[in-house]
């Protein structure tokens, strides 16, 4: 990645400039400030330029300066500062602006493409430009301090940083940083993952605790079942008994009535007649009178055989009603569902209609076989006081009046045992359509088999869900593990820990003659000489300071700048998006002469193998670096660019 050109207007010292970052080789940039005799250089706007470049990728400077602290005090207003990014072929513009009049306090991020046109990256906000921005970069605030700008008085102290703090920076400097994401992403797909597998365990729980109830239901359903059976097994067999027994009464009134000899018995009172009325016309009025007497007789007769049989029926017809209220809350035999009151209603209602009919008739003959038994007490009375008149023919009268009260008795045998049969042929009907019906809890048992299948079925379906889930968890778990800090990016720093050290040696080799060691180390002894996890940096002296503390401040100045040169080595290799650029603002402040030439030979070789080293200095380093800009203020306060090779 490469920082290429670099415009400013009215950004602190500088009221204009344009200035190329990128291929440069090593350049010194020095300062001559016109304007106030008394600051020789200072003031000139020397660390403006790359502060410029900081606040416009990053919205604060080097030395933390934001807001309007940044706009140039002489113009009071319209401060924007761009800067071209080559990032492989892509080309970005980054523009920002303080109090612009066009511009305003707006952050624009532009996509310049090879046809000449233009994409707005802009986003909605600054906040999500800053993170487009970032992006692009790779590279943070601090990252870009530690590593590309070192800035003055603000260099990063690295031997001194916590163990927290250097293992943050060595991250984003190498790039490790975009784990950072993965690893984030890791979790939340972790999450998911468990979420899922969780959810799909629940189901199984629910269909479990689902399966059990109709399990149960099952069970008290098959109870009613073998209830019911039961039941119709008792009424079957005490019906099949009863029937048994009025089989066998209507045999016996059988041969009764075959014993009693009803043709016999009904001729010898026709012959009895036939006698009575060959007497004399008497005896026809007399004959005529048992005749009426033998219709009203009759006619007592059907009517208590009719009263009989409609008092049957009414006990029957009791019954089916009570058949059909005994439907209600049982399934139907069609579709299962509980039958309603409601839905035997219309049954319930024809069938208490044909009840009260038979009450009706049963009441109409009641009174029927009354007025027939008053009617033959007062036809007989009528034939006993016509008789009494009659000649005496009492012996044929005698035998006829014995033959018919046999008749008679045999009459009611009759009526007993067709009433009888009538009843046995009920029972047998009943006892029929009894072992035809369907058990009425059966289907009930049928569809909690097919739900029981089912059920069965999703269980197993969810159960072959959750290995897979489990499974994809156990896969989502080690993938947190090895994004996580002590996975692959701990293995990481493991890796770039000796290039910081070869990098970090290399230059303190030249700075201080091997004199002093500086280690990047992942482990750290403690108190008791026990090896622990801890990121640090353990500086030595061999002819001086055991420590990075008893060093002096030139010294100190040297492993500063040693760690920071190895930092942006780092961050110009790492395989994403390397940054081919070194910024130090007096980071020659405190070295002697012999460590200025060192220092610069450094510079100028890493220039050569980076491509834009820019040093700002206030010493005279022209010995040593050929490319000089300086940045000349004049009594006006306007500042110049004079760019010359020595």
């Amino acid at each position: 990645m490469k920082f290429t050109l670099l415009k400013i207007e009215n950004f602190l010292a500088i009221t204009e400039a344009e200035f190329r970052l990128h291929d440069r080789g090593l350049v010194l940039i020095q300062g001559v400030n016109k304007a106030d005799t008394s600051a020789d250089s200072n003031g000139a706007g020397k660390s403006s330029l790359p502060d410029a470049l900081c606040w416009v990728l990053y919205g604060i400077t080097a030395r933390d300066a934001s807001g309007d602290e940044v706009i140039n005090d002489r113009a009071g207003k319209g401060t924007k500062v761009s800067v071209d990014v080559e990032d492989d072929e892509d080309i970005y513009r980054v523009i920002r602006h303080r109090k612009h009049p066009k511009g305003k306090n707006a952050l624009h991020l532009l996509h310049l493409q090879k046809d000449g046109t233009i994409n707005d990256l802009t986003q909605g906000t600054d906040k999500l430009t800053q993170a487009k921005v970032n992006t692009i970069i790779g590279a943070s605030h601090d990252v870009f301090k530690s590593s590309i700008y070192a800035a003055q008085e603000q260099m990063p102290d690295l031997p001194k940083m916590t163990d927290k703090m250097l293992k943050m920076l060595i991250e984003e400097a190498s790039g490790v940083t975009v784990l950072e994401e993965s690893y984030k992403l890791a979790r939340d797909k972790l999450t998911t993952e468990r979420g899922t597998r969780d959810a799909i365990a629940q189901q199984i729980e629910k269909l479990t605790e689902k399966k059990d109830w109709h399990e149960r239901n099952k069970t008290s359903l098959q109870d009613q079942i073998d209830g019911w059976e039961e039941n119709r097994s008792e009424s079957v067999t005490s019906g099949t008994a009863e029937l048994k027994q009025h089989v066998e009464d209507v045999k016996a009134l059988d041969e009764e009535i075959a014993a009693a000899g009803h043709a016999v018995l009904a001729a010898a009172v026709k012959e009895c007649d036939d006698k009575i009325l060959a007497v004399s016309e008497e005896q026809k009025q007399l004959m005529q009178l048992n005749q009426k007497v033998a219709q009203a007789t009759s006619t007592v007769n059907l009517t208590r055989m009719e009263a009989k049989q409609t008092q049957d029926a009414h006990a029957r017809q009791k019954g089916k009603i009570a058949a059909i209220d005994h439907r209600v809350g049982c399934p139907c035999d069609e579709c299962g569902r509980e039958i309603t009151e409601a839905e035997i209603e219309a049954s319930r209602v024809s069938a208490m209609g044909v009840l009260k009919t038979l009450v009706d008739n049963f009441t109409t003959q009641k009174n029927a076989l009354e007025d027939a038994r008053k009617a033959l007490t007062l036809i007989t009375d009528k034939r006993d006081a016509f008789e009494a008149t009659m000649t005496d023919i009492s012996a044929v009268s005698a035998l006829r009046a014995a033959k018919q009260r046999e008749l008679d008795a045999v009459n009611e045998v009759i009526v007993k045992r067709r009433n009888l049969a009538q009843k046995a042929k009920d029972l047998a009907e009943a006892i029929k359509t009894l072992k035809a019906q369907e058990n009425p809890h059966r289907l009930g048992i049928t569809k909690i088999d097919r739900e029981l299948l089912t059920i069965s079925a999703e269980i197993c379906k969810a159960s072959e869900q959750l290995r897979l889930a489990e499974g994809t968890v156990d896969i989502a778990e080690t993938v947190v593990k090895v994004f996580s800090p002590s996975g692959v990016r701990a293995h990481i720093l493991d890796e770039v820990t000796p290039y910081l050290n070869q990098q970090t040696a290399k230059y303190l080799s030249i700075m201080s003659d091997s004199n002093i060691e500086a280690t990047w180390t992942t482990l750290v002894k403690n108190a008791k000489g026990e090896l622990r996890e801890n990121f640090a940096i353990e500086v030595a002296n061999e002819k001086g300071g055991k420590s990075f503390r008893l060093l002096s401040g030139g010294e100190k100045r040297k492993v500063r700048i040693s760690a920071a040169l190895a930092l942006q080595d780092l961050v110009a290799t790492r395989a994403r998006k390397p940054i081919e650029l070194f910024i130090g603002d007096e980071i020659d402040d405190a070295l002697d002469a012999a460590g200025l030439e060192r220092l610069t030979q450094i510079l100028e070789e890493k220039a050569t193998e980076r491509g834009s080293v820019f040093i700002i200095s206030h010493n005279s380093l022209r010995d040593w670096v050929s490319q000089i800009i300086t940045i000349q203020k004049e009594v006006g306060g306007e500042t110049t660019l004079i760019e010359e090779t020595v």
